[in-house]
């Protein structure tokens, strides 16, 4: 195996295969356009070549270290390569990372370890002895899992201490994903428990009005997501981050990056934006207003995503982010209570690794970060 530059259309129409669908399920923060999205970083494109055959791919972030010609190297939710070659591909990072004068290189396989469905997972909620997923028998285990991170381990890889509870400084090491394979709405509607469906209904029933937004309409889910920002107590990022995001992430497929609008009373009360990238769709970001809260617009978004999923022949639908808490007096149990409503299952990946390769700038660009 060898480790090339490629162009951002290589790795595109990598990305976009068959083949990519059905031995990889890459992620979208994995696509070229993601590098536009990011500031402050410089990126690069590999592919990863077995006998001159394109395997793989990553995309490449390089974050400089200040002052020094030295670069933290950053593989998110990657790279995109069959779990098959990754035993030949990870020591190849290894002497790619070093030629780039990186100081540490993280990466983040897109394996999956652990899924609790969600039956297991409501009776680990009514369980008061139950306090998180670790506590609770899979209901499907990888048997590979072990093996790939053993691979890290023995090439100087460690987990990212930046992991908390499932939460980190990167990528969820724990989203919530509803499988999509050969089922149609009535089947998606049926996993759903009561609450969801009779929150779907009551949406319908209030005439909420579900509108696919343009670039302009950016403003008006910006306006929502700074009052979910001030309620829920989290840094909002500027209108323009996700302005940039559209233009990147619109310009190969217009289908990439949807805007999901819901108009009540003629009032904009929630918003969403859908990503898709090959047979996987993402819920990225949510917002909705106090206003208007009765007419459950949020549930009626969801909706119109996972519809808008099935349309486009998506295998899975991913709800993101969880933490691993299945702990009813932890405030973070309110993400998993909300998505298991929807049936799908709770999934535990590798997560994130990092390979130090000077400790002492590794050590001291983390504490640079911090601050920030």
């Amino acid at each position: 195996m060898e480790i090339l530059q490629i162009t951002p259309e290589q790795a595109q129409a990598f990305l976009e295969s068959e083949v990519a669908a059905q031995e990889i399920d890459p992620s979208f923060l994995q696509t070229p356009a993601w590098a536009q999205v990011k500031g402050g970083w410089q990126s690069k494109v590999i592919g990863f070549f077995e006998a001159k055959e394109l395997v793989g791919t990553a995309l490449v972030l390089a974050r400089k270290m200040p002052k020094l010609n030295r670069y933290f190297l950053y593989i998110p939710e990657g790279p995109a390569l069959p779990a098959k070659y990754l035993a030949a591909a990870v020591p190849l990072l290894r002497k790619y990372a070093i030629s780039q004068n990186g100081f540490a290189l993280r990466v983040g396989p897109m394996v999956v370890k652990n899924r609790w469905n969600s039956e297991t997972i409501k009776e680990a909620l009514a369980d008061e002895s139950k306090k998180s997923l670790q506590q609770v028998t899979p209901s499907w285990i990888n048997p590979d899992a072990n093996a790939i991170e053993n691979i890290l381990k023995v090439n100087g890889f460690k987990p990212s201490v930046d992991d908390v509870n499932g939460f980190a400084a990167g990528q969820p090491k724990y989203v919530y994903q509803l499988a999509l394979t050969g089922k149609t709405e009535a089947d998606v509607l049926e996993g759903f428990n009561q609450l969801w469906r009779r929150n779907i209904k009551k949406g319908e029933k209030e005439n909420v009005q579900v509108i696919r937004g343009s670039r302009e309409d950016l403003a008006k889910f910006h306006e929502v997501y700074l009052e979910t920002a001030t309620r829920d107590h989290f840094t909002p990022r500027p209108l323009s981050y996700f302005e940039k995001m559209w233009d990147a992430m619109r310009k190969e497929n217009e289908d990439n990056f949807t805007l999901f609008l819901a108009k009540w009373n003629e009032s904009i009360i929630a918003a969403t934006i859908l990503v898709t990238l090959n047979k996987h769709s993402w819920y990225l970001y949510g917002a909705s207003s106090t206003f208007g809260r009765e007419a459950r617009g949020s549930n009626v978004l969801q909706w119109a995503m996972m519809q808008q999923s099935l349309q486009s022949n998506c295998d899975t639908y991913d709800l993101r982010g969880i933490t691993s808490t299945v702990d009813q007096n932890d405030a973070h149990a309110g993400l998993i209570q909300f998505k298991v409503g929807v049936g799908g299952s709770a999934t535990e990946l590798i997560g994130e690794w990092d390979l130090p390769l000077n400790k002492l700038l590794y050590k001291a660009f983390r504490a640079y970060l911090n601050r920030k």
